[in-house]
C-alpha cells in the first residue's frame, strides 16, 4: 500500500465573551497555535502523520495548547466568520495528478454539501477561496485549499482526514474514477456509501468511516465554540 503523510493548517476566528477579537493581540505568528498571514484570524500548523487518528489527536494538542493560553477565548471554524474566509488546507506528500484533485474535489465537495453550512460556503466562495481545484504545488507534494476549516469537532476532523486519505489512496492504489463512481448520487449518498465503495482501507481509516453516518445525521452548528466539543471548555 503507497504511503504518505497528510498534514494541514486550518485557520480559526477568535472571539471574548462572543465578540471577534483579533489573534495576533494572543498568539505569535512562529507558533504551532498562531496568526495566519493577515494576523486577524488564528492558524494551527506543524503536524502531520502518515495516520489520521495520529494527525487528530495532534490537532486536540494544539486547541489544548492554545486554549491553555488564552483560556477566556472562544474559537470558532467553519467557512467564513465575523467577515473572515476560513480555509482548511491538507497538505499531501504526493504529486498533485490531475486524478487525484479530481478525486478530492468530488470527495470533499460532497462532504461539504452535507454537514457545512452553504451560505458560509457561498460567501467564502464569493472572496475567491474555497472554489473547487484549488491547489498549490509545494516541495513535498502539494497544499488542497478547497475545504473550509473542519475543526468543528474531532468527527468532522477524522472524517475529513479519512475521507481526503482514502480519495487519493483510491486513484494511486486502486485506479478509481470517483467523479464516474459518484455520478448522480446525492452527496449524502455517496459518502455514506464510501465504505462500500473502496477496495483500499487502511486500518486508520475505518474508524472514520464509522463516524461517517453518525455525522451525516446530525445538524451541525458552525457557529459554536469549537473547544467544549474537544473536551477543552466547559
Amino acid at each position: 500500500m503507497s504511503s504518505f503523510t497528510i498534514g494541514c493548517d486550518p485557520e480559526l476566528v477568535l472571539r471574548k465573551n462572543g465578540n471577534f477579537v483579533c489573534a495576533y493581540d494572543y498568539y505569535k505568528a512562529n507558533s504551532s497555535f498562531g496568526t495566519d498571514g493577515c494576523e486577524s484570524i488564528s492558524e494551527i500548523r506543524g503536524m502531520y502523520s502518515e495516520n489520521v487518528i495520529d494527525l487528530t489527536a495532534k490537532i486536540r494538542i494544539v486547541l489544548e495548547y492554545g486554549h491553555q493560553k488564552h483560556p477566556e477565548l472562544e474559537f470558532i471554524s467553519g467557512q467564513f466568520a465575523n467577515d473572515f474566509a476560513l480555509g482548511g488546507h491538507i497538505h499531501f506528500s504526493v504529486s498533485p495528478e490531475p486524478k487525484i484533485i479530481s478525486a478530492l474535489d468530488t470527495v470533499l465537495y460532497s462532504l461539504s454539501n452535507c454537514i457545512d453550512d452553504k451560505q458560509q460556503r457561498l460567501k467564502r466562495e464569493r472572496t475567491g477561496y474555497g472554489k473547487k481545484s484549488a491547489y498549490r504545488k509545494k516541495y513535498y507534494g502539494f497544499e488542497y485549499r478547497t475545504p473550509g476549516s473542519f475543526l468543528l469537532s474531532p468527527a468532522t476532523t477524522l472524517v475529513t482526514f479519512t475521507l481526503a486519505k482514502l480519495a487519493v489512496l483510491g486513484v494511486i492504489e486502486d485506479n478509481i474514477d470517483f467523479v464516474e463512481l459518484k455520478e448522480r448520487q446525492h452527496s449524502k449518498t455517496f459518502i455514506s456509501n464510501m465504505k462500500h465503495l473502496l477496495h483500499t482501507i487502511p486500518d486508520d481509516c475505518k474508524e472514520g468511516l464509522k463516524s461517517i453516518d453518525i455525522l451525516l445525521g446530525k445538524t451541525l452548528d458552525w457557529n459554536q465554540n469549537i473547544l467544549p466539543n474537544w473536551g477543552l471548555a466547559a
